[in-house]
């Protein structure tokens, strides 16, 4: 099963497959040795579990997605009316959203777990045809027995249009999850993207992005906290294909206790991409001498007039700055705490809506809060 898994979630060639899943591969190992059950997509929604989404900003713009399959009995998009279509086709899950929509949208992802390990799998497809939207992902799920989640989205963002999407994934130790994400920019197209990754048993994230329309604009923002045994893999494949595109991508990994993360961030100029311009920024922190982070920066360049710069860090918290504090009274932990939060916090920043910024900040705190000393 271990195979099929690699074969099932991987991109590309075979050989492809194996060098972007070498981090994870004991990771993916061991989900191979369990056998699961399809999930519930009709299972009930504890109160518990529906107060984590039901954000008042987000109320009759909301698509519930229970164990893989649309819920009609939990969604509601009553506030977008033709604006939003949802439908299906041949296992597809196809959203059109043609206008500007002038509050947050949401897609929530719940995982029910059921008596014994269980899977679900979803396949979306969404075209912004214009306007401007913002739209919140959220992955939540319940402790339990063990669930594997396999999302695919495609997203067409039409020319001149934008997309704010902001995405969390705040899941229990019990939880498994692959996200492909496959995104296509037209002409003068923006994304602005922002991912927390908190928590897991393993979280996968594959985001490919096709710059393909001139002026095209890809902002990307990530964090991933992670404690425990927590397993986060992100994997970032950034094509300029069209003249005069830009990406500007800034993500920041902390891991403690046995955790681990890994950050690939690959950007790619093509031929005939001129006047591209590629920023790419990595950096880590390791909380415990058992946790461990994996970065791997990669530019290649084939165009004229390019501007490009790249870098990657991982390293411990600043002594010097650890001790300034302490100097000021501030005792050790919350010295620690204070320092991790802000250097989390920093990807946040360009979340224009300061209640989803200060929500997503509290989420992150517990994640950080008594790091090992």
């Amino acid at each position: 099963m271990g195979a099929a898994l690699l074969e099932e979630f991987g991109r590309g060639d075979a050989r492809a497959r194996e060098e972007s899943w070498r981090y994870s591969k004991m990771a993916l190992r061991a989900l191979a040795q369990q056998e699961f059950v399809a999930a519930d997509a009709n299972a009930e929604l504890p109160e518990t579990l529906r107060t984590q989404f039901d954000w008042p900003a987000t109320r009759r713009r909301r698509v519930v997605v229970v164990n893989g399959a649309v819920s009609e009995r939990y969604s509601d998009l009553a506030d977008v009316g033709a604006m939003v279509t949802v439908g299906e086709t041949g296992g597809t899950y196809a959203v059109r959203i043609d206008g500007k929509i002038d509050e947050p949208m949401q897609i929530v992802y719940v995982s029910i777990p059921s008596a014994q390990p269980s899977r679900w799998q979803t396949n979306t497809s969404m075209v912004i045809v214009n306007g401007f939207v913002t739209l919140i992902e959220q992955h939540v799920s319940l402790d339990g027995a063990g669930v594997l989640g396999a999302s695919r989205r495609r997203i067409d963002i039409g020319e001149g249009a934008r997309l704010d999407l902001v995405s969390l994934c705040d899941l229990p130790e019990s939880m498994s999850l692959y996200r492909l994400l496959d995104v296509h920019l037209a002409a003068k197209a923006t994304l602005h993207a922002t991912h927390v990754l908190l928590g897991g048993r393993m979280q996968r994230l594959d985001m490919q992005v096709e710059l393909a329309g001139e002026q095209a604009r890809l902002e990307s923002r990530g964090v991933f906290a992670l404690r425990g045994r927590a397993h986060a893999d992100t994997q970032l494949d950034v094509r300029h294909v069209a003249r005069d595109t830009t990406c500007d991508i800034l993500w920041r990994g902390v891991a403690d206790q046995r955790a681990r993360g890994i950050f690939h961030g690959a950007i790619t100029v093509a031929e005939g991409a001129d006047g591209s311009d590629a920023k790419l920024s990595n950096k880590n922190l390791l909380l415990s001498a058992l946790a461990e982070i994996d970065t791997q920066p990669v530019l290649e360049i084939y165009a004229d007039e390019v501007k490009a710069a790249h870098g990657a860090t991982v390293g411990q918290i600043d002594e010097r700055a650890l001790f300034y504090l302490r100097s000021r009274g501030i005792p050790l932990a919350d010295a620690r705490r204070m320092m991790v939060t802000a250097f989390c916090r920093e990807v946040l920043d360009g979340i224009t809506d300061v209640d989803l910024r200060n929500r997503l900040a509290g989420l992150l705190v517990p994640h950080v809060d008594g790091a090992s000393a």
